[in-house]
């Protein structure tokens, strides 16, 4: 079908996944003329499925016409997924708008997997000033796979204030995923006292794959540094070479 047949299946089909379908397909087509209709219907389609799809169509377009839908649909939307898609979407369009919006979601919004989406989007938006609200929510965040997944945001900003965190979430989170995240990203921040943590994660930690992401760590900053990598050790007797 073309732009103008899928629109007519998004506005007027009674199946609502074949509306729903309809509105990805527009938003993957790139069809301008899709941009009223997926706002509308996002707003006001009775089923969650096609306002979720719309959400995500409006993303896959790229228009930032769609940034004030897309924002009300995120804080409004009764469904969890329609909220996640719109946050994601946001994320997709760069609109610095959205940043304020998306800070008291990631805060706020009672489904866990949605917070973490409102974090990612943060950092696809390249909201540095928005770090320490993402340090903030997964200190306190209670969900071992909803802190793994903000911690995607934070390794996008490769930013040293994030250091104390994740010292201690590597040092003591109780799940090894978020700990095998925190590995990944501080072989991104190479200090002293990065490979201090480091070689202790190598030698303590009782997860085989943490252990393994902590070695991959320090092998990185070996050869950020262009130094050659025997041991751990060997590599933390030159720690005070690191700019810190």
């Amino acid at each position: 079908m073309d732009g103008d047949q899928l629109i007519a299946v998004l506005t007027r089909h009674p199946d609502p996944r074949k509306r729903a379908r309809a509105a990805l397909e527009l938003g993957e087509l790139g069809y301008d003329e899709a941009l009223e209709p997926l706002i509308t219907m996002l707003k006001k389609d009775e089923n969650h499925l096609v306002r979720r799809d719309c959400a995500e169509g409006l993303g896959l377009l790229g228009d930032k016409k769609a940034v004030d839908a897309l924002i009300f649909s995120m804080i409004n939307d009764e469904f969890h997924y329609t909220r996640n898609e719109a946050a994601e979407a946001l994320g997709k369009l760069k609109d610095k708008k959205a940043i304020p919006y998306l800070i008291k979601f990631m805060q706020n919004d009672e489904w866990d997997f949605a917070r973490a989406s409102g974090a990612l989007a943060l950092a696809d938006l390249n909201a540095k000033d928005s770090l320490p609200e993402i340090l903030n929510c997964i200190e306190n965040e209670e969900n071992e796979f909803t802190r793994r997944d903000m911690l995607r945001a934070v390794h996008k900003f490769r930013d040293k204030s994030s250091l104390k965190l994740l010292f201690n979430l590597i040092t003591n989170d109780e799940s090894w995923e978020v700990r095998k995240k925190c590995a990944e990203i501080l072989g991104w921040l190479a200090t002293p006292k990065t490979l201090e943590i480091l070689v202790s994660v190598l030698k303590g930690d009782n997860h085989m794959l943490v252990k393994q992401e902590a070695e991959k760590a320090l092998k990185l900053i070996a050869r950020d540094f262009r130094m050659k990598y025997t041991t751990a050790e060997a590599l933390l007797a030159r720690k005070n070479e690191l700019v810190s």
